[in-house]
């Protein structure tokens, strides 16, 4: 008899919804694995939140969350509330998965429960907008159209680049953000497209290549700021930049850093890991290092 007890949330519309077909086979893996599980299917938005919040502070021997990157965005806000001390699972169902490719979880379904209950803790920092936390990306411009409509041929081919240039190549119907913002490490001032504070390897689907120093548990953001091109030498500049890997120079600021705040007279629309992150005129960001630790594929 398992005496051991396991909660089981999942969003049952997340990416394709293939997570309800693949239901029995993770209780089956959990059951084989020796636990008893409960299984709560989210019912509304903050659900999940709700859900983790509360039964944190229950006898749970083990949490896992299933879903795509805005559901498990809301168990990272209630474990953080619950004060939970402790791992959890998570198994990837989501369209993009760019936290569990970054950290290390399988994409197959089966083989991310199996990790869920026997793989080995990863600690790695979280990221707080005004309040609310996020796991892997801070953004405000073209993120939620970019991720999306970027072909898929050229994400293969260019990825991290490839959603920077399907950015650019919505100049003309996007706008811009009249910002200045202080770090420890640079302040500065301009009009801004497109920003991006990063905790990631992936986004938008895209692997971040040519960048080799990038770590999820250094207690800093990977921070790009692209600046509005004025005429066509200049988007012709940012381009030639990003395909050379280049994030820093006249048109860009990239740095790293534990936290920024960004001020503009219109409030700047944010997403928080591909998720609706409010609005605001005065932004801070900051990390809560080694705020996380989730269960990844032992090496």
């Amino acid at each position: 008899m398992n005496n051991k007890r396991l909660l089981l949330i999942y969003n049952p519309n997340s990416g394709t919804k293939t997570i309800a077909k693949k239901l029995s086979d993770i209780v089956d893996t959990f059951t084989k694995g020796g636990y008893t599980v409960t299984v709560h299917p989210t019912q509304r938005r903050l659900d999940c939140l709700e859900t983790v919040s509360e039964c944190s502070k229950m006898d749970y021997d083990r949490i896992v969350i299933a879903g795509g990157d805005g559901t498990l965005n809301e168990a990272v806000n209630g474990f953080i509330s619950a004060d939970f001390q402790g791992s959890f699972g998570y198994i990837p169902c989501g369209s993009t998965n760019d936290f569990s490719k970054s950290v290390g979880i399988p994409t197959r379904t089966i083989d991310a429960a199996k990790t869920a209950i026997n793989g080995a803790p990863f600690v790695c920092d979280v990221g707080n907008l005004n309040g609310r936390y996020f796991t892997y990306v801070a953004a405000f411009g073209t993120l939620a159209e970019v991720s999306y409509s970027t072909p898929q041929n050229a994400k293969n081919q260019l990825g991290f680049s490839a959603y920077i240039l399907e950015g650019l190549a919505s100049i003309p119907s996007i706008s811009s953000y009249e910002l200045a913002f202080e770090s420890e490490e640079r302040c500065g001032k301009g009009d801004y497209i497109l920003g991006l504070i990063l905790n990631t390897v992936h986004v938008g689907g895209m692997k971040i290549r040519g960048v080799d120093n990038i770590r999820l548990d250094d207690g800093k953001f990977e921070v790009l700021l692209i600046k509005n091109p004025k005429n066509t030498a200049e988007l012709n500049h940012i381009i030639s930049s990003v395909m050379k890997l280049d994030f820093d120079n006249e048109y860009m600021d990239g740095f790293k850093t534990s936290k920024i705040t960004l001020r503009c007279k219109t409030p700047i629309a944010w997403t928080v890991d591909g998720e609706k992150g409010g609005e605001f005129k005065e932004t801070t960001i900051e990390v809560r290092e080694k705020g996380l630790k989730v269960l990844v594929q032992k090496k």
